[in-house]
C-alpha cells in the first residue's frame, strides 16, 4: 500500500515494511463517524489506538488497508460492521473495587444519611447508575457495597441500572462470570458470599451469585442521547474515566442531564484525572472525585 502523502516519515516506513498504516484521510472519517455514534472525540495522538483496535477487524474481513475499511464502513452492506468497530474503539479497564475510596465513601458517607432520612420517611427506595459500565466490575462491586450496607437495613428496595456502548462487554458483564485473578481485590469472605465457583485448578471461574445479579439491569445506552428517561430520579451515578473522552462542549451536555436525572442532593462519582469544574454551578466537590447535586 502507497504511504499517504501526508503520513509522517515513520508512518510512511510502517507501510514500507507492510504494517498497517491509518492514513490522515482515512482517520478523520473514522473520528468522525465515532464522534456522530458516541459523542466520543479522538485526538490526534490516538491513531496507533485505532490501529490496534482495529487490526484485527481488518484481519477478519480479509482487508489489507484502511482505504478498504472506511469504504466497507461506508457502505450499505456493511450491515453490523460500525457495532464492531465501536465495540473494539471504546476503552473498556475496569476492575473490582478500582479507586476503593468510592466505594469506602458510599458506605461510610453517602448510603447512613441517605438511609436515615429514607426510613424516617417510609420511602425505602434507592436507585443508582454505573453508566460505562464495562465488563461489569464496577457495577458489581456497587451492588456489593449496597448489599453489605442494607443487611442491617432491611425492607429497602435498591436497584442499579448499568450501561455501556459495548455490546460484547455488556454481554460479558450480563454473565458476570470471571477468572481467579480478576477477583483478587475482593476480600475472601466476600468472594465466597457473591461468587460461585466453577470448575477446578487453572479452568476455575467465579461466577455472580443470582442473587446479586438480580440487583442490576444491564443495558446498552448512549450518553449523547438527547435524554435519560429514567423511570424515577437517582440517588447516585458512577460515571468514571468516561468523560475524558468527550469535548467540552459534550461534557457539559452530559453532566446537565445528569443532574436533571438526579435527586435533590445526589452524588455523581468521576474518574480519578476527572474533574467538574465546568459546571460549578450544578456540582459541588465533597471528596476526592466526588460532587453533590446543587
Amino acid at each position: 500500500m502507497p504511504p499517504d502523502n501526508n503520513a509522517r516519515p515513520d508512518r510512511a516506513a510502517q507501510a514500507q515494511a507492510g504494517l498497517l498504516v491509518l492514513p490522515d484521510k482515512e482517520f478523520e472519517i473514522i473520528r468522525q463517524m465515532v464522534k456522530a455514534q458516541t459523542g466520543i472525540s479522538l485526538s490526534l495522538h490516538k491513531r496507533d489506538l485505532v490501529v490496534s483496535r482495529l487490526a484485527r477487524r481488518l484481519r477478519a474481513l480479509g482487508m489489507d488497508s484502511f482505504a478498504q475499511y472506511v469504504e466497507y464502513l461506508r457502505a450499505g452492506e456493511s450491515g453490523g460492521e460500525l457495532v464492531h468497530m465501536i465495540n473494539r474503539i471504546t476503552t473498556n479497564k475496569t476492575d473490582f473495587f478500582r479507586e476503593n475510596h468510592h466505594f469506602v465513601f458510599l458506605r461510610d458517607k453517602l448510603l447512613p444519611p441517605l438511609a436515615a432520612e429514607g426510613e424516617k420517611s417510609g420511602q425505602r427506595v434507592l436507585r443508582a447508575w454505573s453508566a460505562g459500565c464495562s465488563s461489569g466490575e464496577e457495577p458489581y462491586s456497587i451492588a456489593i457495597t449496597l448489599s453489605e450496607f442494607f443487611a442491617n437495613h432491611p425492607g429497602w428496595d435498591y436497584k442499579l441500572l448499568a450501561s455501556d456502548l459495548d455490546t460484547v462487554m455488556l454481554e460479558k458483564a450480563s454473565r458476570g462470570q470471571y477468572e481467579p485473578g480478576l477477583l483478587e481485590p475482593v476480600p475472601k469472605a466476600l468472594l465466597g458470599k457473591y461468587f460461585d465457583r466453577q470448575g477446578r485448578d487453572e479452568e476455575a471461574q467465579y461466577r455472580v451469585k443470582p442473587s446479586l445479579r438480580q440487583m442490576i439491569t444491564f443495558r446498552k445506552f448512549n450518553l449523547m442521547h438527547p435524554t435519560y428517561p429514567l423511570a424515577v430520579p437517582l440517588d447516585f451515578v458512577f460515571c468514571r474515566n468516561v468523560l475524558i473522552y468527550f469535548d467540552m462542549e459534550d461534557k457539559i451536555s452530559i453532566l446537565t442531564k445528569f443532574h436533571r436525572v438526579l435527586k435533590p442532593g445526589g452524588h455523581i462519582f468521576v474518574g480519578h484525572s476527572e474533574s467538574l469544574m465546568m459546571v460549578k454551578d450544578l456540582f459541588r466537590f465533597v471528596d476526592t472525585t466526588v460532587y453533590r447535586k446543587l
